[in-house]
């Protein structure tokens, strides 16, 4: 398991002189072997974040939270203490990434995903034809020996990627070899493969280009104010694109948005009665604008404009690194949005030194 290589500055905030100076650094990760590893069936709680990550785990799971109030230095919390909007820190520097795909890989699947059509037996993208996203699938199909049938629909054109020879299409093989082919919009998401850094930059900017929305908003004092927004009805695609910009040290909040029609209508001769929920995760934080703006190639015009303007605009927003935050720049935290009775379960407890500290599912937890 993950762990740091030292203990955090954890001792009960006091007041006057005598008292020493706190250790507001976190140390590196490490890889780590626990000590003791102990098991029992117990009542557990199921705790869900801002960011949308759940975890089941015993009452009196130790967690180190930030305090809320006062000098807001590190401080231990029993899970069954935790209450909604306790601060817990999230690492940004627990992703790893592997050697599979490029970028131009990445950005094809991504458009695919979210434009794409996979599920007849010719690749089919759907977009506008002035902007780029189109010009470089047009260019993607041609270099792998597609032929491009472009068919008008309205404001749109949708491409079609017949082979010109031979009875595989190289890009139907090209989605099969990266496990996206043949997947229902509810269910579309990337295999658990060791991808590069690069192709998730590709990925995630053919996502944001196809499905994704960059907003700029101001207050009532002319403030400049942004967000990039992505959204698909598919929760494990979403929060496989959480966990990627997790790696890229951007966080994100994921929100689910019910959507139910009031009347029951057709489309395609299907009669829909109600529609399926809308993942979203939106890019809020001035800091996480900007890397997220020095990371992404976004291709439709428009919205690559918008968000380096926004980028611009936040820029002069340092992180969140002082005294009174008491974390450095490879920590963020995320917030509990609630806590439930999840039932009994068996748990398992484990020992790891020297921070007493380890990483589940990207959340810094302590160990027993």
């Amino acid at each position: 398991m993950l762990s740091y290589n030292k203990a955090w500055d954890t001792r009960p905030v006091r007041y006057g002189a005598h008292q020493g100076p706190r250790d507001h650094s976190v140390g590196e990760l490490v890889p780590a072997e626990p000590g003791a590893i102990t098991s029992d069936v117990e009542e557990t709680l199921s705790i869900r974040f801002v960011s949308g990550r759940v975890m089941q785990v015993a009452p009196g799971q130790q967690w180190v939270t930030q305090r809320r109030r006062g000098r807001q230095a590190w401080e231990w919390k029993r899970s069954d203490a935790l209450v909604a909007g306790d601060r817990i820190p999230l690492s940004l520097t627990a992703g790893r990434f592997g050697r599979q795909g490029t970028s131009d890989e990445g950005y094809f699947v991504g458009a695919m995903l979210g434009d794409g059509g996979m599920t007849s037996c010719t690749p089919e993208f759907h977009g506008d034809p002035g902007d780029g996203a189109v010009s470089f699938m047009r260019a993607f199909a041609a270099k792998h020996g597609c032929e491009v049938r472009e068919i008008p629909q309205g404001s749109i054109v949708r491409l079609r990627f017949p082979y010109l020879s031979g009875p595989r299409n190289p890009l139907t093989q090209f989605l099969r070899r990266f496990g996206v082919w043949g997947q229902s919009c509810a269910e579309k998401h990337l295999p658990d493969e060791p991808f590069s850094r690069s192709f998730w930059v590709g990925c995630v900017s053919g996502l944001v280009d196809t499905d994704g929305h960059v907003r700029e908003r101001r207050n009532p004092k002319g403030t400049v104010h942004g967000s990039v927004e992505y959204a698909t009805v598919s929760p494990l695609l979403a929060r496989q694109v959480a966990d990627a910009l997790l790696r890229f040290g951007v966080t994100s909040r994921h929100r689910v948005v019910e959507r139910r029609s009031e009347e029951a209508h057709w489309v395609n001769g299907y009669r829909i009665k109600a529609r399926r929920p809308l993942n979203v995760l939106e890019v809020s934080r001035a800091t996480a604008l900007v890397r997220l703006a020095d990371l992404l190639r976004l291709r439709i015009g428009y919205k690559a404009t918008s968000l380096e303007g926004i980028a611009h605009a936040v820029g002069h927003v340092e992180p969140a690194r002082s005294d009174m935050h008491g974390y450095d720049e490879s920590v963020a935290l995320d917030r509990v949005a609630s806590i439930e009775p999840a039932g009994r379960k068996r748990v398992f407890s484990f020992a790891v030194g020297p921070a007493s500290l380890f990483i589940v599912n990207g959340l810094v937890t302590g160990a027993s």
